[in-house]
């Protein structure tokens, strides 16, 4: 039987960034992921992720963000690769929204730099934006976008370097744990590690089942859109951004790497599971998003170049879960990440590793796992937002 210090189940975002973290400690490290590494099955897929330091959400959420930027640009220089564009980024809201003031509150806090700006401002720096008048805005020069392949290529490929295995297409029949260590068996073999980090994504609560954890899955749809003219809207002359208003939370790219624009909508989505997921884009599914694109961008048409859907796995108050598990603390989890979370994947991955290699390690409170036996499995609206109602997590109670 293979032996190694850690195992990690589920070689997706964050589980990738754990073998980076585990390797980088010392620890020899199994990855066991079902399918390929880069695939479109999970909730990594559509090219880019928005990496935002005024994190709207949370200011408690600010300094891990920063640690992953810095983690970013370490991976960077060890992989040789670049996966980070700085690009600025402008959020916006409309009268009675209030995204944009919450994300000028953490830079406040944090002293981040940041800009209070009008939409005069906006649309002059911008000559693509057309905000309305009566928004708030906040420029922000720290934020950009992530390259989702290159970035887990990349952690991948120093992962292995540093002697971690990972491999592919071997899905998990179950594991065991005990005060020795645990135990975990696929189709191929039967692997021990002194510790097992649970990193699955949407497959979490089927490997965790006897947790209950109140998880629910949500599909999301992504869009590239022709525009009249590329220029305004490239790297260099055009911001990642957020626009909270009635037509949703619609956020997007410059364009990079495709001719279209990317956009979608944060808010909403429809409840689903990894087995009824609806991969096909119905005809007119986008009409919220070119609507609110159309309203605060010149140039923007209707006519779809590509689409692609992906998921959140929400937990009911959308904050990650990274923690032990309550009942084999050489069990370690990373779930719920609510669609929010590959910015800050090299953090997790670090948090990951630290509560799985040192039992002092204590998980940041908003992302204990505890937390969760206050709360409720989500009933969600005919919007997509979560709303609490009965379960709770049966293994804490």
């Amino acid at each position: 039987m293979a032996t190694f210090d850690a195992i990690v189940l589920g070689g997706g975002t964050m589980g990738t960034a754990a073998a980076w973290a585990l390797a980088k400690r010392g620890a020899t490290t199994l990855v066991l992921e079902q399918f390929a590494h880069v695939h479109r099955l999970g909730a990594h897929g559509g090219r880019t992720r928005v990496i935002r330091h005024a994190y709207a959400e949370s200011p408690e959420y600010v300094p891990i963000v920063q640690r992953a930027d810095d983690l970013w640009l370490e991976l960077e220089r060890e992989a040789g690769n670049r996966v980070l564009h700085r690009t600025g980024g402008v959020e916006l809201s409309a009268p009675g929204y209030g995204h944009a003031r919450a994300a000028r509150r953490s830079a406040e806090l944090h002293g981040l730099p940041h800009e209070w700006i009008s939409p005069a401002e906006v649309n002059r720096r911008w000559p693509a934006m057309s905000v309305p008048e009566d928004w708030d805005a906040l420029y922000s020069p720290q934020v950009g976008f992530l390259e989702t392949e290159a970035s887990l290529r990349a952690l991948a490929t120093v992962a292995r370097r540093r002697g971690a295995t990972i491999h592919e297409g071997e899905p998990v029949r179950g594991w065991q744990a005990d005060s020795s260590g645990v135990t975990v068996a696929t189709n191929a073999a039967t692997y021990r590690a002194d510790s097992l980090i649970v990193t699955a994504g949407a497959w979490t609560g089927g490997l965790l089942g006897e947790l209950g954890l109140p998880l629910t899955l949500l599909r999301k749809v992504l869009w590239w859109l022709r525009v009249d003219d590329p220029a305004p809207f490239s790297v260099g002359r055009f911001p990642v951004f957020i626009a909270d208003s009635a037509a949703g939370e619609i956020y997007g790219f410059p364009i990079h790497d495709h001719p279209g624009l990317k956009i979608a909508d944060h808010r909403g989505g429809s409840p689903t599971t990894v087995e009824t997921i609806d991969r096909t884009v119905r005809d007119d599914e986008e009409r919220g998003v070119v609507a609110g694109a159309q309203q605060l961008f010149r140039g923007v048409t209707d006519r779809v170049l590509e689409s692609l859907v992906c998921h959140y796995t929400m937990t009911p108050d959308a904050d990650f879960v990274v923690d032990r598990h309550p009942t084999r603390p050489n069990v370690t989890i990373g779930a719920g990440f609510s669609g929010h979370g590959f910015k800050f994947a090299t953090a997790i991955g670090e948090m990951l590793a630290d509560l799985a290699l040192d039992a002092s390690v204590e998980p940041v409170p908003r992302l204990a796992l505890a937390r969760l036996a206050a709360l409720s499995s989500p009933q969600v609206t005919d919007t997509g937002v979560p709303i609490a109602r009965g379960s709770g997590l049966r293994a804490l109670r």
